[in-house]
Order: structure tokens, then C-alpha cells, then sequence
């Protein structure tokens, strides 16, 4: 890159960089998945609910569960297939509704599913996921197009979905360690497949919202205005970078009309239009950045809000209620930004020290609360505020779903419930466990009241060497053995339905008989 476009960047950055609006208020991948049910029983520790198997044959890897009619009437995801298979009146049908050419390495795949608001009136159903360039289904993690992830429309017949447009193309090649022209170091020169994001879903305003993950990238929505390097060519990776071209949109999410083009309203719209360009365009998609990786994103059925769950590397997974302009804060930092200095301590001393990509190392980061937070890119408009709830260490918070209403008792009627990332089998400890969170009457924060410890929204997990270590998490703890949780969705009928992708089954929780 030329020193005088690196001008230019930093004249622009300098003019948009503001003081920091702080609110008050292992890297976990889906590999080497049992094929087979967890190895603890699957368990409900309130005995007002039970669990059956909704779905438990016929389904391989299913990675998410979206609702027609009723309850009997549903689409199952299949991550590494690729097909999306129906079940009618309660039995799958043999032939599935669409079949897409996946690159499912690591966390690639299909990995998500959304409905138009209007639907079925608006008969649109939106798709994330990764294809293979080969054009048939893979797992060589080479096998994909730089702008391999993508959303597509697809137009629901009544019997098949057919492809309508594409949306956006969000990147999919990683290489975080590759050596880049002109710059040293890069100990990894394979590829990674992994931090894809991938939720998607629409939001009470009609709106199509897409969580991408941090891709590894290193650059301006990771708060860092000049990448990773300390030299020239201040680029992010072998791709160029950092600016927020499309192959380096990424720890974002974006709000998006029906037909993938920028609404007018959002947060970062008018600064978009003054840089112009491709990277204005990009900008003006963005609904909030600064994040990590997640597999959990949902809209409160109540109050509007959108909730969102990201995954830690080894220190500080978060529960984010996400308002339009928030940075995340990451790479700086993740957890609440007063406790930086422990996040330092775990990253740079335990694990791996590597943030997963070696080239910005955790001993690079800010000691201090006021540094990091000066170091943080802020566009015109941007704010930080502290996650809702954090873990001191990885528990891997997966699927996220508002329970909209009394159908499981009216205890339950608007909690949170996530599931795990990882399974007991895998990990030990709290994998596979199921977590239910209430919210404070406001509907901004989580009521934690029930465990005094959580006053600093914090959960002070123990260190474990494979992590998932539950202290402080157990008033929040409602089921075990699930498994790989990898979505939850409240049905028609009121009954929740866990999506295990370990277990290759759906679970049914519902209200227990009298």
C-alpha cells in the first residue's frame, strides 16, 4: 500500500476517531463432532418441564429448525449436507426442499435460516452459507471463494425454495497466518475455516440482520485503524485490508434491506456516504462491529432488542444486548472494559496466548482501561458499553431464544435461553449444557439478582484446562446433556426446540404434565 493512500487513511481516521462513550450498565469451533448422543443423559433440572425428541432419525449435523404453519410443519438444516429437509405433519419427507454445494470445514456449511417478516404473504426465506468452489460438497478448507459466505433470497413455492438473488458475499477464505509480501513472521501457513458467524434473522422492523464473525481479520472493525502490522504495508492480510472492503466486512453485524441494499436509517449511513466508494458502501450496512464470534443472535419479542452471545478466545465470553452504533470493543479487549487488565493476564500467561491470529498477540494489548478505550476506532456516532454478563473463562454460549410467552409457565415468560458450543462428551465440565436468564422489568438488562456473586455481571469461572467451569453459573443452569446446542427457537405451539448437532437429534421442551 502507498504511503500516500496511508495518508490519507490515517488524515480520515484522525478526523474520525472521538472520545469513547463507555455505557455503564479457545476459540470454540464445531470440529470433530460425536455423531452420536451426548454422553451425559439429557436432563431438565425444573420438574414443571420435560423433554421428548421431536425429530430423532434421518437428520445428520442439523444446525438449525425454522417453523411454517404449526409445529408439525418445520425446515431442518443440515450444516455439512447442505439440504434443507422439511418435516410435514410430523414426518420428514424424503426429498429435501434445497440442496446447496457446502464447503462445511469447520464451521462453514449451511449454517442458518430466515424467514421474511410477512412471511408466508412474502413468501422470501433468507439463507447464510458457505459454498464450495468446487461446486460440490467438501471439507478441503481451500474449496472456497474469497466472498465464499453468502446470503441469498430464496422464494418458498410451497414445495421447493428457488434461488431469488444474492443479498451479500461475506468473506470465507482465512488466512490469518499466511505470510504477507513484504512482512515477517506468519509460523502458519495453512488456512483456517473458522469464526464464520453465520446467524441470521429478522428483526421486528422487517429488516434482515447477519452476524458475521471476526474471520480472524485484523483491521478497521476490529479497532484497528492500520491492521496488525507495526510496518509497512500496513495491510491486514494477504488480501490487502484494513479497510472495510468486501473481503474484510467481518465481527460485524449488518442490517440490510429485503434485496441487500443499506436502509437509510442506519447508524453508520451518513458516514458511509461521505467516504464513498466500496468501503462507504460496506459502512453503511453496518448495524454494530467491534466483534468477536458467535453462534447465538435474537430479537427480544418484547421490547424489540437484539441480543447477541460471542464466543471468547480463552478469556471472557459475553452476553451483548446490541443497540444500533455499538463497538464490541474486540480486539482491545472482551469482556467489561474494567477488567482488562485480567483479561491481559489469562490471554498473554494461560492457553495459547495467540487471539488465534499470531501476528497481533495479546501482549500488544492495553494495560489500562483509559488506553484501551483510546485505542478503540470510533465511527461518527459509535459508542462502547460492557457486555450484559460475561465469563471470566470460556463457556461457550451457543443458540439464543426469547421465550415469548406464558406456554412453559409463567416463570418463564421472557427469559433467554442459550445452549453450548461444545458437548459433555467433548469438553467435560458444563458442555452441554442448556442456560435459561431472566431480564430485569425495563427488558435492557438481565436480572442476575438471584446470585448475589453476578452484582459486576460477571461470572468469575474458575481456570480449567479444557474451560466450560461453571462456578457462578449455576443459578442459570436449566438443562444438561443437550450436546452441541446450535440453535434454539421458540415453535407455534409455545414449546422450545433445541437443535443438537452432536446429537443429531431436535428436543422438545415443554410444560410438564400435572
Amino acid at each position: 500500500m502507498s504511503r500516500i493512500l496511508h495518508a490519507v487513511r490515517q488524515s480520515l481516521f484522525q478526523s474520525w476517531l472521538q472520545p469513547v462513550r463507555i455505557a455503564t450498565a479457545c476459540t470454540v469451533c464445531w470440529l470433530a463432532l460425536p455423531l452420536q448422543a451426548d454422553t451425559t443423559p439429557v436432563t431438565l433440572l425444573d420438574p414443571t418441564l420435560q423433554v421428548t425428541t421431536a425429530l430423532g432419525s434421518g437428520i445428520t449435523q442439523p444446525i438449525g429448525i425454522v417453523f411454517l404453519e404449526d409445529a408439525d410443519n418445520y425446515f431442518v438444516l443440515e450444516k455439512a449436507s447442505g439440504q434443507v429437509k422439511r418435516v410435514l405433519d410430523g414426518a420428514l419427507q424424503a426429498t429435501p426442499v434445497l440442496d446447496l454445494a457446502v464447503n462445511s470445514a469447520s464451521e462453514r456449511g449451511l449454517l442458518s435460516m430466515a424467514f421474511d417478516r410477512n412471511f408466508p404473504s412474502v413468501p422470501f426465506v433468507y439463507v447464510f452459507w458457505t459454498e464450495s468452489q468446487s461446486g460440490t460438497d467438501s471439507t478441503v478448507i481451500s474449496d472456497v471463494p474469497l466472498l465464499g459466505n453468502r446470503v441469498d433470497r430464496f422464494v418458498w413455492t410451497g414445495s421447493t425454495l428457488t434461488f431469488d438473488r444474492n443479498l451479500i458475499r461475506l468473506r470465507a477464505r482465512q488466512t490469518d497466518n499466511v505470510l504477507v509480501p513484504g512482512q515477517t513472521g506468519g509460523a502458519n501457513p495453512s488456512e483456517n475455516g473458522n469464526h464464520n458467524g453465520g446467524v441470521i434473522r429478522t428483526g421486528l422492523d422487517g429488516k434482515v440482520y447477519v452476524f458475521m464473525g471476526d474471520q480472524g481479520r485484523r483491521g478497521w472493525t476490529q479497532n484497528l485503524a492500520n491492521g496488525p502490522f507495526t510496518r509497512a504495508p500496513l495491510v491486514d492480510d494477504t488480501f490487502g485490508g484494513p479497510s472495510i472492503d468486501a473481503a474484510h466486512l467481518s465481527g460485524v453485524v449488518l442490517r440490510l434491506n429485503d434485496d441487500g441494499t443499506a436502509p437509510a436509517d442506519n447508524p453508520f449511513f451518513a458516514a458511509g456516504a461521505s467516504l464513498g466508494g466500496d468501503v462507504g458502501a460496506n459502512v453503511q450496512k453496518l448495524f454494530s462491529y467491534g466483534h468477536r464470534n458467535g453462534f447465538g443472535m435474537a430479537f427480544d419479542p418484547i421490547s424489540g432488542a437484539l441480543w447477541l452471545s460471542e464466543n471468547a478466545d480463552d478469556a471472557y465470553a459475553e452476553m451483548n444486548r446490541v443497540p444500533p452504533g455499538m463497538n464490541g470493543g474486540w480486539v482491545q479487549f472482551a469482556g467489561p472494559i474494567g477488567r482488562i487488565r485480567d483479561w491481559r493476564t489469562i490471554e498473554t500467561t494461560q492457553f495459547n496466548q495467540s487471539l488465534q491470529q499470531v501476528r497481533y498477540p495479546p501482549t500488544r494489548a492495553a494495560y489500562t482501561s483509559a488506553a484501551a478505550a483510546s485505542r478503540l476506532l470510533m465511527l461518527p456516532g459509535a459508542f462502547y458499553k460492557d457486555p450484559e454478563l460475561s465469563w471470566r473463562y470460556e463457556i461457550g454460549p451457543s443458540g439464543l431464544a426469547f421465550v415469548g410467552n406464558d406456554a412453559l409457565g409463567a416463570a418463564y415468560s421472557g427469559t433467554l435461553w442459550f445452549g453450548s458450543a461444545r458437548s459433555f462428551g467433548q469438553v467435560g465440565g458444563t458442555g452441554g449444557n442448556l442456560y435459561r436468564l431472566r431480564l430485569t422489568a425495563s427488558r435492557d438488562a438481565l436480572d442476575l439478582s438471584a446470585d448475589p456473586r453476578l452484582a459486576d455481571k460477571v461470572a468469575d469461572s474458575l481456570f480449567r484446562s479444557q474451560k466450560f467451569e461453571g462456578t457462578e453459573s449455576e443459578t442459570m443452569v436449566i438443562g444438561r446433556g443437550f450436546g452441541v446446542t446450535a440453535a434454539i427457537e421458540q415453535g407455534p405451539d409455545g414449546n422450545l426446540y433445541v437443535v443438537s448437532l452432536s446429537d443429531n437429534r431436535i428436543y422438545r421442551i415443554s410444560a410438564a404434565g400435572p
